[in-house]
């Protein structure tokens, strides 16, 4: 609901169809969102909530999943909500709730016309691992606006199942695709069985109106804000999830194609295309939760960063080649707290896309990488 009221001012703006007061009518008529979650601050692991997740077909609602510290008493919590404006919700914000399992809420938009249903989930984290193997083989299917698409997942025995973050819950607001013609899909053409398949796509006449005018496919370990997809696109991705090694390379295979026309400015160069593969491990804090698309921008410098994987000589293939990424501590000076370590106090995140610079929309449509068998090294 946020994102189509975000849509309508800006293609009324470009079109100059409608009265900004038609627009305010119309934007809080439409409306039945949660804006956020309220909870003690001494129960939460973090800050960071992802408010604009797809819609789940398991669940039949849109989820928010919060984690709290081992040992909070999940049967007695009594969430508060910010909805938007005029909005109601039911049950009632601040009423007591056992979160053992699920506990549905439904938003109902200030004209009543409006209503969606929201699974709040409320829980421990799973366990303080990830995997650290990926082969891109499970893929869960979502609906959002008028289409479909890939999410990837990694599961692994001892470990929580790790859901990638990608842009294609954006995409999506550009026009209505099938989950193959995304940015981000699912690939049978893999060194072994399935791969991950990134292409950099047309973002049509909408992508053209807000200067967006086409999507590089990326994958990342992370979450995408939805809100600022048209408004604050580097800021929509958020890169990292707690991990408690020190991580030592980054390794898999890949193939690459360049696309025919390189776009940068509103004209089309002689520039040749080319993907990116990187890695972030840097230091979490109460003001930093998660590094975001701007650290590409800055050279990978941040003041929280303690090292960095990039990959130097990437190069057009059509056969699998192997790449071997090494952590650079040495760049940030910085040496590895034990304890923080060990109280998920850094972040790792690793990022692929296939145009390198496709966070700026600069790139070639059709580019497209391949990418299969990755593996994160570590110290233990």
């Amino acid at each position: 609901m946020k994102l189509k009221r975000l849509m309508t001012y800006t293609l009324a703006a470009a079109a100059l169809m409608c009265t900004a007061s038609c627009i305010k009518d119309e934007a809080a008529n439409a409306e039945a969102d949660i804006v956020s979650v309220t909870l003690p601050e001494d129960i939460l692991t973090g800050t960071e909530i992802a408010y604009d997740l797809s819609y789940d077909e398991t669940l039949g609602a849109y989820p928010i999943n919060i984690e709290v510290y081992d040992g909070t008493d999940l049967t007695a919590l009594a969430p508060e909500f910010e909805l938007t404006p005029g909005a109601t919700i039911d049950p009632e914000s601040g009423s007591t709730h056992d979160f053992t399992n699920a506990v549905y809420y439904t938003v109902t938009s200030e004209d009543r016309n409006w209503q969606r249903r929201y699974a709040i989930n409320i829980g421990y984290p799973e366990t303080t691992e990830i995997p650290t193997t990926y082969n891109f083989e499970t893929v869960r299917t979502v609906s959002y606006s008028s289409s479909t698409y890939y999410v990837f997942y990694e599961a692994a025995e001892g470990c929580s199942t790790l859901t990638w973050g990608s842009g294609n819950q954006g995409y999506a607001l550009t026009g209505s695709y099938a989950a193959d013609d995304f940015p981000t899909t699912i690939s049978a053409d893999g060194r072994t069985g399935n791969c991950l398949q990134l292409i950099t796509r047309s973002t049509g006449s909408l992508g053209t109106m807000v200067n967006m005018p086409i999507a590089s496919g990326n994958l990342f370990i992370g979450t995408f804000n939805i809100s600022n997809a048209l408004t604050d696109a580097l800021a929509s991705t958020r890169f990292g999830t707690a991990f408690r090694h020190k991580p030592t390379k980054l390794t898999g295979y890949y193939k690459y194609t360049a696309g025919d026309r390189f776009y940068d400015g509103g004209t089309y160069t002689d520039q040749e295309d080319m993907f990116n593969i990187y890695a972030l491990f840097y230091e979490t804090s109460d003001d930093l939760q998660t590094l975001d698309g701007y650290i590409v921008k800055n050279d990978y410098e941040d003041d929280s960063m303690v090292a960095v994987a990039v990959i130097d000589n990437p190069t057009e293939t059509d056969e699998w080649t192997y790449f071997e990424l090494d952590f650079d501590y040495d760049r940030y000076g910085k040496t590895v707290d034990a304890a923080k370590l060990a109280a998920g106090q850094y972040n790792i995140s690793i990022i692929l896309a296939s145009s390198k610079n496709g966070d700026e929309f600069k790139g070639a449509v059709g580019s497209t990488l391949l990418v299969d068998d990755l593996k994160l090294e570590y110290e233990d």
